[in-house]
């Protein structure tokens, strides 16, 4: 019986994604989806609308990103410009598919069986999708397979 309380399938929201960064890196990250490319005085100006931080605060946060790999670093005469590595859409879908792989390794087939509860009791149209997408992932891997080698 599905719990009323569940919550709907959508995108993550800002909140959710601070699971995986903390508050300061994902804003920091929201602005630079949002513009592209940015030094740090650029991120600075933009997040004092909201609070008062440090320059250096802003840039150890973009080293530490850079670090993460979340980041891309140029130099740009005496100044340092960064994009990020990866849309936000890119970088959700990385999450989702560490999470799964880590809920795989973990818990095995148990994890997949709860999964497909869980899908159901949230939208059980969806539970259709993911058949779809089994089913075309068996035939991708099938045809695969069968592809004879060339010489």
């Amino acid at each position: 019986m599905p719990v009323k309380s569940r919550k709907q399938m959508t995108s993550p929201t800002h909140q959710d994604l601070q699971k995986f960064l903390g508050q300061l890196e994902l804003a920091v990250m929201e602005i630079i989806w949002q513009r592209e490319t940015v030094t740090v005085r650029d991120v600075l100006t933009a997040l004092q609308k909201e609070r008062t931080l440090a320059y250096t605060t802003v840039m150890t946060i973009m080293q530490r990103l850079t670090d993460k790999g979340l980041l891309l670093e140029e130099k740009a005469g005496k100044a340092h410009r960064y994009i990020a590595a990866q849309t936000r859409e890119n970088f959700i879908a990385s999450l989702a598919a560490n999470s799964a792989r880590s809920l795989l390794n973990d818990f095995g087939e148990v994890a997949m069986v709860q999964f497909v509860k869980e899908l159901e009791a949230l939208d059980p149209n969806q539970l259709a999708r993911l058949a779809d997408l089994a089913y075309a992932a068996q035939d991708n891997e099938d045809e695969s397979q069968n592809a004879s080698p060339k010489a």
